[in-house]
């Protein structure tokens, strides 16, 4: 099967996973108060909690949305449920977002919402094994398993310049989907050699078992990377203009304040993420920002489209919404 129909594949699987969901019910509302109620789904990952942290903190209610979070562990739902008007709103990351754009999908990049790290101290991305699992260098991975969150996404092409890095052929690695709350589970198994592991399932794995630290796989790519977005459709943006701008401005309230906050993010991450306060308070934490390198965007789409995870490197720039939208 071709990389082109494997997502495509993905992404007409995704539409039926989430539609089990989600019912009639669906696309935004007035309700009480005079909020618009607006769907927003969210995988369980510390890059994305700022919107749910932001939810709880009343910053959203302020901006006159009620916000509905839907925890999604599968990302490849996200995009088709968005063009459904399932989701109103959902995360995903600039390098990724590559494959819908040359798709040429009708979706929308209305923020940003952090960069990445530089080395194993900030990079909350990272290739490990179990230290008794035989493979305690990416050198050691040829002929082995890995576990990625997703295909034809950032980890994959990560995974692939470390393996690159190391003289091994990325080829002969077999890697495995695997969502992150799931991949830890697969590597104690011996499923799975190695995982491309997220925060906070990173710490919680280092916390579970002695592993091995293999790579920074955010550094493998490119230091201070633009990571996370979020998105709506065409549709959406066009018929609800008002609503995205309420979204984009809580969005960076939001983002501001888990910068200011981290303590209360970490207190945040045990409810959100299902994992331990012991794995709160040591996860390495995002660099979260509202602005966009678009230099740096269009080399990561070129770099994802070298190592052969899209057809094409698409140009983002019209994708890109104003940040915020005109009042």
């Amino acid at each position: 099967m071709s990389r082109r129909a494997a997502v495509a594949g993905l992404l007409a699987a995704g539409v039926a996973l989430f539609s089990t969901g989600c019912g009639e019910d669906s696309g935004p509302r007035a309700s009480d108060g005079q909020l618009t109620k607006v769907a927003v789904g969210v995988q369980p990952t510390a890059p994305f909690s700022v919107v749910p942290l932001g939810v709880e903190q009343g910053i959203f209610k302020k901006y006159g949305l009620d916000v509905e979070i839907k925890i999604i562990s599968t990302a490849s739902t996200m995009p088709p449920a968005v063009l459904a008007d399932q989701l109103q709103f959902s995360n995903w990351s600039f390098p990724s977002f590559a494959a819908l754009a040359d798709k040429k999908l009708p979706l929308k990049i209305i923020g940003a919402g952090d960069t990445a790290g530089r080395g194993e101290a900030d990079d909350y991305i990272q290739l490990i094994s179990l230290a008794d699992g035989g493979v305690t260098s990416v050198s050691q991975l040829a002929g082995k398993k890995v576990a990625v969150n997703s295909l034809a996404s950032l980890t994959e092409v990560q995974i692939k310049a470390a393996l690159k890095a190391a003289g091994v052929d990325p080829a002969s690695v077999e890697l495995v989907p695997i969502p992150f709350p799931d991949q830890f589970a697969a590597l104690a198994a011996k499923r799975v050699d190695a995982i491309g592991a997220g925060e906070p399932f990173l710490t919680a794995a280092k916390q579970k078992a002695k592993v091995n630290f293999l790579s920074a796989l955010d550094a493998a790519v490119m230091p201070d990377l633009p990571l996370s977005l979020w998105m709506t459709s065409e549709r959406f943006l066009q018929q609800n203009p008002k609503a995205v701008r309420a979204f984009q401005l809580a969005l960076k309230e939001s983002l501001e304040y888990a910068k200011s906050n981290p303590d209360k993010v970490r207190a945040f991450m045990p409810g959100f993420a299902k994992v331990d306060e012991a794995v709160a308070k040591a996860m390495i934490l995002p660099n979260w920002t509202s602005e966009v390198d678009m230099v740096k965007v269009q080399q990561i789409v070129t770099i994802m489209h070298e190592y052969g995870v899209v057809p094409s490197a698409p140009d983002l720039s019209p994708y890109m919404t104003q940040f915020p939208l005109p009042e």
